[in-house]
């Protein structure tokens, strides 16, 4: 089996566990599909230049990928608690949501990160 395919295999898996954890997460009522957070979360991640880490491996993707992309998440991080608190400032809010920051920050790296892995395998697979 060609590496190229493996990579694609890989990719595969790590997406669908990206929709998973995206609907299963964040699925509330009637509300159908993926939040508006954990779409936002992959964007972010994807203008961040998600899937630029290296690796020769699937072992070594998978570390590089965490290794590499651990300065960002960390920002997204930082952006989600200022983005966060300056929504509960605009909103009128007396205080901000201490567990909606917490959902929101959580959502965002949890997407940014399997983002990240999902482009690397692909971005690999497509060298």
């Amino acid at each position: 089996m060609n590496n190229k395919y493996l990579y694609m295999v890989v990719g595969g898996i790590i997406t669908t566990i990206w929709f998973y954890t995206g609907l299963s997460a964040y699925y509330s009522g009637e509300a159908k599909g993926l939040s508006d957070v954990w779409w936002f979360g992959s964007l972010l991640a994807v203008g961040l230049g998600a899937g630029s880490t290296g690796g020769d491996d699937c072992v070594s993707i998978f570390v590089e990928g965490i290794k590499g992309y651990i300065p960002t998440m960390i920002l997204l991080a930082i952006a989600a608690l200022v983005g966060s608190s300056l929504f509960a400032v605009v909103t009128t809010q007396a205080a901000p949501d201490v567990a909606g920051t917490a959902h929101s920050i959580i959502t965002v790296v949890v997407s940014a990160f399997l983002t990240n892995m999902t482009l690397s395998y692909f971005r690999k697979a497509n060298a």
